[in-house]
């Protein structure tokens, strides 16, 4: 079991949704260096020590230069290399990464991407290895390095098993060795139907952490965003024993949002009710070994001249958090 605390947060460079995301990436995209580090040094300030950049390379194009025949010519953002800067002070704070391979890359087409479904091209996973092994070789051998993450969101059906075993065996394991790999799949306990094979599946994936998304943000209603999460409990204490016999880290990916409808039918995600939020994290953190989110920008950061996102409840959703751990670790954070 793990402290009732979020202590790793996915970000984004920028995001490939364009409406999922509109109280945030619109203005991450343009940000210098320095707002960059002042986002790190704000997650730092409430616990978190680890970071997970969702996508590192969004439609073929990375967000690091220096590997233009092999990932792609850098996208042009707000300052040089934004990514260079978060990994900066990272190390700076003493936290770790994780970098995502590449999913938000070519692959985040719709004829692509739909359900994952067969035939894969091959040039999926060509690319995400060149990605891979450009983050590798470019910040591998950097204090805060912790592996990379696999941005394929999978609910374990047999084909999407098959297609982490691809990747994994025939690709990434060859490329990078025994670098460790997370992924955060879906609810464990609603996409799962058969958890007793669940320990067999992950075992052919080759991932090294699982980090099942709660799903805590599928429903505005409060009560059945907990059913959802209780589902996740329930699958969580399931295979936890047989997960951990296989040296596979058991995490839990708590989901901070709700949606916000659109006039086109689709959902914002703005910060949710944080009494929800933090009742997740008391019933996942006795069942795993660490708890991220989803995630600390945007969605319950601290609006500051230099942090300038979120939408207008993301202060009320940054101070119940700040007091939550005021109250909760009184000596790590008595001063909020």
């Amino acid at each position: 079991m793990t402290e009732p605390l979020i202590t790793g947060s996915f970000f984004d460079m920028m995001h490939v949704n364009p409406w999922d995301a509109q109280y945030w990436t619109d203005t991450c995209r343009f940000w210098g260096e320095e707002s960059w580090r002042a986002l790190f040094r704000q997650m730092h300030a409430v616990g978190i020590d680890t970071a997970i950049c969702g996508a590192t390379v969004y439609w073929g194009r990375p967000t690091f230069p220096g590997y233009e025949k092999t990932v792609g010519r850098q996208i042009r953002m707000g300052c040089p290399d934004p990514l260079g800067a978060c990994v900066d002070e990272a190390d700076r704070l003493g936290m770790k990464m994780f970098f995502g391979i590449g999913l938000r890359g070519r692959c985040s087409q719709v004829r692509d991407y739909h359900n994952l479904q067969k035939p894969w091209p091959d040039s999926w996973f060509r690319y995400n290895t060149c990605v891979a092994e450009a983050l590798v070789d470019r910040y591998g051998k950097r204090p805060c390095f912790g592996g990379l993450y696999i941005s394929y969101e999978i609910d374990f059906h047999d084909h999407h098993v098959e297609l982490y075993e691809r990747l994994m065996k025939k690709f990434m394991r060859p490329a990078v060795g025994d670098v460790p790999f997370l992924a955060s799949p879906g609810n464990i306990g609603r996409e799962v139907h058969d958890l007793s094979s669940l320990s067999r599946k992950v075992e052919r994936t080759g991932i090294d952490i699982l980090a099942p998304q709660d799903y805590g943000g599928r429903n505005n209603d409060p009560n059945a965003a907990l059913k959802l999460v209780e589902q996740n409990c329930n699958g969580l204490k399931h295979v936890a024993k047989s997960l951990r016999d296989m040296g596979v880290k058991l995490w839990s990916n708590c989901e901070a949002f709700k949606f916000e409808g659109l006039p086109d039918g689709r959902g914002a995600c703005i910060p949710g009710q944080s009494d929800r939020f933090i009742k997740q994290i008391e019933m996942q953190a006795p069942l795993v070994d660490k708890l991220l989110c989803y995630q600390y920008q945007g969605l319950f950061n601290r609006r500051t001249k230099l942090v300038d996102i979120g939408h207008p409840t993301v202060d009320k959703m940054h101070d119940d958090y700040v007091a939550y751990l005021a109250k909760t670790f009184p000596e790590r954070f008595k001063n909020g």
